[in-house]
């Protein structure tokens, strides 16, 4: 059969997302929790608002989240999953873990990509890791 982009199942662009790889001196992740569960960490990120591309919304999800300012994005990893978009970027960063945690209620840490993996987006971020390991970049 034919492909025709209008039999492609995909959400609005409004569910895609983006996230970011960040690491320490200590080969550490950046990893943040849950609104709702503050044991079930991921990567910072999240969906794109309006007309915004994937490294902006990676930047703006990043300062929002942990106050931390990023630059040089790197897209590493990109898949459809469920019908929507996500990327996944590595970026230097500068400055401290400050946010406002009225807004944003949730942990934000360094910690070892295992714990992102055991997370909610543990298959997502799982792919990621073995990125990760293919480009040989060292992290915990």
């Amino acid at each position: 059969m034919k492909f025709k982009k209008k039999d492609l199942k995909l959400k609005d662009a409004k569910d895609n997302h983006a996230q970011v790889v960040l690491i320490n001196e200590d080969g550490l992740i950046c990893l943040v929790s849950r609104k709702d569960n503050h044991k079930d960490f991921g990567l910072p990120g999240g969906k794109l608002d309006k007309g915004e591309t994937y490294e902006e919304a990676a930047i703006r999800e990043v300062k929002e989240e942990t106050g931390l300012d990023i630059k040089n994005l790197t897209m590493i990893f990109a898949m459809h999953r469920k019908g929507r978009m996500g990327q996944t970027f590595i970026a230097e960063y500068s400055g401290k873990i400050d946010y406002d945690k009225e807004k944003e209620p949730h942990v934000v840490k360094w910690g070892k990509m295992k714990e992102a993996i055991d997370g909610k987006f543990g298959y997502w971020n799982k792919l990621v890791k073995e990125t990760l390991k293919s480009l040989n970049v060292k992290f915990k």
